[in-house]
């Protein structure tokens, strides 16, 4: 039984940003020209061990010669008629005979098998003189040998008759034959394609079971041959044979419903792809629509334009700092509600909406309202439900003190904690009617000043850790509107 080394490629990660692109692909050039290197060591270290281990037991070779024809007979027909699993891997009854093999002649016999076995595998099918070809003729080499070996330190070879021993001796090599084997091609797969090893482990794992019941197999074949001479071959054959006609007929039978079954993966696949397509184009059309909106909203207010889009920026880099994942729905949620949090004052009268002074305790009763109004308006869209939590708790207070509902500490959704320092950052270094902008350090020591009481200590030490950028980002901008008022 044989596992067909398939090539895989890797996917090119570096497409995930732009910025480092050439350096992901030079160190995944440096993995790649690492594992290449590896694979030949090991392919040359396989070549070698193969060949001392050949050139160590084959001369003790002994034994009766037509027998050991028959049986390498046996073993490279099989060899040279695999049936092949769906493409992905082939299986043969050729174990049955090598165990036999080992059983009968020890390390020199199957020595001699294992060499011949990529022969007949690859004659008419692939160029015999290469690297792989070699490679595969000592692999198959060192694997029985070893095998063999473990089989003669349980028993001998060839044994009387077929006792304990023998079948404890045969099982132990059938283990150590497939451990190697599949050790070696886990390997080289992995190398090869940069699959983990893990991964390609759980392709083959599913041979184990099928290459130990081979190897009883062979100790039946062995025992016939010791109770019936050749005779007990010839009658072994047949169900060795009928094992294998069974196993061309399942899987000639099954081969349609696999095919049509990866027909219709690829066709879901398809699908999926197409699906993915129309949910990303629904969401720009969600945020492009959601955008336009808040534009709508702030063309109430001049003063405000692009608040919303800033803080919905920055309420995002604060949440992905705290271990929100872009892309997730809380992470959609926060930036939808960062966006929307001023929608309820649709609902506030533009007298009291842009007055430019303070407002009266009547006229603040009705501003305090607009947390509701935006919720009232945003939990009727169900894409929107998230973002209407954090809409009615935007105006919350770590101490308990905020409004609508007074909620405290982690009573308020994270969204809601980290909106409340962004909002507050980017107010105060904002221009309004009725003062100046403060400087970002002012504005900083403000944010600090009201940890703990206002604001919620961790989203405070979060936002300390991208004050700096976000103040460089405040500075071009600042200076972008300086340069447009003296152009004028």
């Amino acid at each position: 039984m044989k596992v067909v080394e398939a090539s895989s490629e890797v996917a090119d990660s570096a497409g995930k940003s732009a910025l480092p692109v050439r350096i992901l692909r030079r160190l995944k050039a440096d993995a790649d020209l690492r594992r290449a290197w590896l694979f030949r060591a090991m392919m040359a270290a396989e070549i070698a061990a193969g060949v001392v281990a050949f050139a160590l037991v084959v001369p003790d070779f002994s034994g009766d010669w037509h027998l050991f024809l028959l049986l390498l007979s046996l073993n490279l027909i099989a060899e040279r008629y695999p049936t092949s699993i769906y493409g992905d891997s082939e299986i043969t009854i050729g174990f049955v005979f090598t165990t036999s093999i080992i059983c009968l002649f020890g390390a020199p016999g199957v020595a001699i098998s294992g060499a011949l076995e990529a022969t007949a595998r690859r004659v008419g099918r692939n160029p015999l003189m290469s690297s792989v070809y070699v490679r595969n003729v000592f692999r198959a080499v060192l694997t029985y040998v070893c095998a063999a070996l473990v089989y003669e330190w349980v028993s001998v070879a060839p044994p009387p008759a077929v006792t304990l021993d023998v079948v404890f001796g045969a099982l132990a090599a059938t283990v150590v034959a497939f451990a190697i084997s599949a050790l070696l091609v886990t390997l080289s797969v992995s190398l090869r394609s940069g699959q983990p090893v893990a991964q390609v482990w759980e392709n083959h794992r599913w041979i184990a079971p099928h290459f130990l019941a081979l190897g009883v197999v062979g100790i039946g074949l062995t025992a016939a041959y010791l109770g019936l001479g050749f005779w007990g071959i010839a009658a072994f054959l047949v169900p060795a044979l009928m094992l294998q006609v069974s196993t061309r007929q399942y899987v000639a039978r099954t081969a349609e419903h696999v095919e049509q079954l990866k027909r219709q993966n690829k066709a879901l696949e398809a699908a999926n792809i197409q699906i993915r397509s129309v949910s990303d184009e629904l969401r720009v059309t969600y945020d492009s629509t959601l955008v336009a909106l808040v534009n709508a909203l702030e063309a109430r207010d001049q003063e405000t334009k692009g608040h919303s889009v800033r803080v919905a920026r920055y309420m995002v880099t604060i949440a992905e700092s705290l271990g929100v994942k872009p892309g997730t729905q809380e992470w959609t949620d926060m930036h939808h509600g960062a966006l929307l949090h001023d929608v309820g004052k649709i609902g506030v009268v533009d007298s009291i909406l842009r007055k430019p002074g303070k407002l009266t305790p009547e006229e603040w009763h009705f501003m305090r309202q607009h947390p509701e109004i935006g919720f009232k308006i945003l939990r009727e869209v169900p894409f929107l439900r998230g973002a209407a939590e954090i809409v009615l708790a935007h105006h919350e207070r770590w101490d308990g003190q905020g409004y609508p509902r007074g909620l405290r500490e982690e009573e308020i959704p994270l969204g809601a904690r980290i909106f409340a320092v962004v909002d507050t950052f980017d107010t105060m270094t904002s221009d309004r009617v009725y003062r100046k902008a403060l400087s970002p350090p002012e504005s900083l020591e403000e944010i600090l000043r009201c940890s703990g009481t206002q604001f919620d200590p961790l989203v405070v030490e979060a936002f300390l850790e991208i004050y700096t950028a976000w103040v460089e980002e405040w500075e071009e901008l600042h200076g972008r509107r300086a340069a447009v008022r003296s152009a004028a």
